[in-house]
């Protein structure tokens, strides 16, 4: 046995499980909304920071420190202060910041909800269904996801299809497949008034929540319905489709991919967005790697296999991709060349 390979091996092991126990941590923190309260107030006493919160002293003492040792709160030890920077605050506090990463702090913790399940599973078969993650999963998601699609998604991404663009701001029929809790359609919506949005979700929960933003919104050419994408209405069709992280977690990709093909009408398009991974575990072995199959096995792949599904998994790869795009009848499949370290984007059309 060569110990120096073991003790390297236990400094990452040891690496992973302080960022784990620092995540819980991290999560107390966003439930209480003391980031949001750090944000902007410069270098503060533990006193002044109880007294503005009203947090307990000494949980707020230890959190404090937690946050401090792991670099996400600047201690100064002179001063006895405690700093966030603004560049953490847009991840940890800022909402309206595309950068923002605080919705990882709820969805972490629901994976590990699903461990029980995925052992039985790995054991007997199925999987655990998205209903068993909880109220956490959906809030996790939407934080995470929201921001950046809210900013980036009519700024940066359609750019890079001027035409359908053009076609959106004349009006079209559009639907958002596996919408969730609709900020992807909401956003289409309020960006492209004289098209007709429409957001479909499994979930009930998540569709609730999309109706209620739309009905807040005042989005009135905006719609939201409990529907499988293998049961996405093909009459009258649709000029522009979307999925956002969906095709990988469904029962059967091929078939959603299907019902997508069949009911664009005649020169419309599909956006698919999908994580970023190579098409083999070697082009994968990395920590974004080991995060889309770690997400892949407590969440992604697990829901499908749940329902008897084919488990396609969140690391498919863009030659999988195009592949099942061609089976699903699609002639044209192009990745667009947008810069996120997340996820890949691709143009398929008939």
């Amino acid at each position: 046995m060569d110990k120096e390979v073991m003790r390297r091996f236990m400094g990452r092991f040891m690496e992973m499980t302080t960022g784990a126990a620092v995540l819980g941590v991290v999560a107390v923190a966003d439930r209480t909304g003391l980031f949001r309260d750090l944000q902007g107030k410069g270098a503060q006493t533990l006193d002044a920071i109880a007294e503005q919160t009203g947090l307990e002293p000494r949980y707020l003492e230890e959190i404090l420190a937690t946050l401090s040792a792991a670099g996400i709160v600047v201690y100064d030890a002179e001063a006895d202060t405690y700093t966030l920077p603004e560049e953490h605050a847009a991840c940890v506090a800022d909402e309206s910041s595309p950068y923002f990463l605080g919705g990882w702090s709820q969805m972490v913790p629901a994976l590990y909800r699903a461990i029980p399940g995925v052992a039985e599973a790995c054991r007997n078969g199925g999987g655990v269904p998205f209903s068993e993650f909880g109220d956490d999963m959906i809030d996790g998601i939407a934080r995470s996801n929201a921001p950046g699609t809210r900013i980036l998604l009519t700024r940066k991404w359609l750019p890079l299809m001027p035409d359908m663009v053009s076609r959106l701001e004349t009006g079209i029929r559009v639907a958002d497949v596996g919408c969730g809790s609709g900020t992807a359609a909401l956003t289409l919506a309020r960006a492209y008034p004289n098209s007709e949005v429409h957001g479909y979700d499994l979930d009930a929960p998540s569709i609730e929540r999309a109706r209620v933003a739309a009905q807040e919104a005042g989005a009135a050419n905006l719609s939201f319905e409990v529907v499988d994408g293998q049961s996405l209405p093909g009459d009258p069709g649709f000029d522009f489709i979307t999925t956002f992280d969906v095709i990988h977690d469904v029962v059967d990709p091929l078939a959603v991919l299907g019902q997508i093909r069949g009911a664009l009408r005649e020169g419309g398009c599909y956006l698919m967005v999908e994580p970023v991974a190579g098409d083999t575990l070697a082009e994968n072995l990395h920590p974004a790697g080991a995060l889309t199959y770690a997400m892949s096995t407590l969440h992604c792949m697990t829901q499908s296999l749940a329902h008897g599904g084919v488990g396609l998994g969140a690391a498919w790869g863009p030659r999988r991709a195009e592949q099942y795009c061609r089976d699903a009848g699609f002639g044209r499949f192009e990745r667009l060349e947008v810069p996120n370290p997340f996820n890949a984007f691709y143009r398929v059309a008939p």
